[in-house]
């Protein structure tokens, strides 16, 4: 991964492309827009069973009830999916997208800048989650399922190109000078990226801390101090 951005290696099929969703779209926008073709009703799809997952549980949203919600019949879920589990990972990788997008718009606009990027990375994940509170739940469902193969396995590979990604800032930083040489990059990027689950909880926590506008820098000084 460079510091222009993250890279991703696609699992499963081709990853559904970044839209506007009914439930929660990036940004917080809701209501798919102007959907076009077979990609479009994939995406609605996709929307739509986040957030049947993120209120019920995974046993309990059958293909029968995802595909209700989502306004199809169950054989089109099948069209689209191989299996249950198959669009559950679809999910996830439809949020992981979002964010990726947003990370490598600002490791691209912030390059010169490496610690400044590291708070805009964190910044926007609070903003994401924060806007998105469907999908926030959705990713403290797959967290705390990551005892399945497949769940752990895709919660892992997003948790890497991340935690390489800061790793690779944070070096950036010292040789900048604006981080200490004695900091280690790679345990510095562990807490960096696993930190993104304290914010989750403190979102669903309605944690005031999170409104203070100096938030971010109070948040990593911990870690870079």
């Amino acid at each position: 991964m460079g510091s222009d951005g993250t890279k991703r290696r696609v699992k499963g099929g081709e990853r559904p492309k970044a839209g506007k969703g009914r439930v929660e779209g990036a940004g917080g926008r809701e209501g798919l827009q102007g959907a076009r073709g077979k990609d479009d009703r994939r995406t609605r799809i996709i929307l739509s069973c986040i957030d049947v997952f993120s209120r019920t549980n995974y046993e309990r949203a059958t293909t029968a009830v995802l595909a209700r919600e989502a306004g199809v019949a169950e054989g089109t879920i099948y069209k689209y999916f191989s299996s249950k589990k198959e669009l559950f990972l679809a999910c996830c990788r439809y949020i992981e997208e979002q964010l990726l997008q947003r990370y490598r718009a600002i490791y691209r606009d912030y390059r010169e800048q490496p610690l400044e990027s590291l708070k805009r990375v964190g910044q926007s994940y609070l903003d994401f989650i924060r806007e998105n509170p469907t999908m926030r739940k959705f990713l403290a469902f797959v967290l705390n399922n990551s005892y399945d193969e497949d769940f752990m396995r895709e919660l892992e590979e997003f948790f890497t190109i991340n935690r390489l990604a800061v790793e690779e800032v944070i070096r950036e930083a010292q040789r900048k000078g604006e981080l200490k040489p004695s900091i280690d990059p790679k345990i510095a990027a562990w807490f960096f990226v696993g930190g993104y689950f304290t914010l989750i909880l403190m979102a669903e926590m309605d944690e005031e801390a999170v409104n203070d506008p100096h938030f971010m820098d109070k948040y990593m000084a911990p870690l870079f101090s």
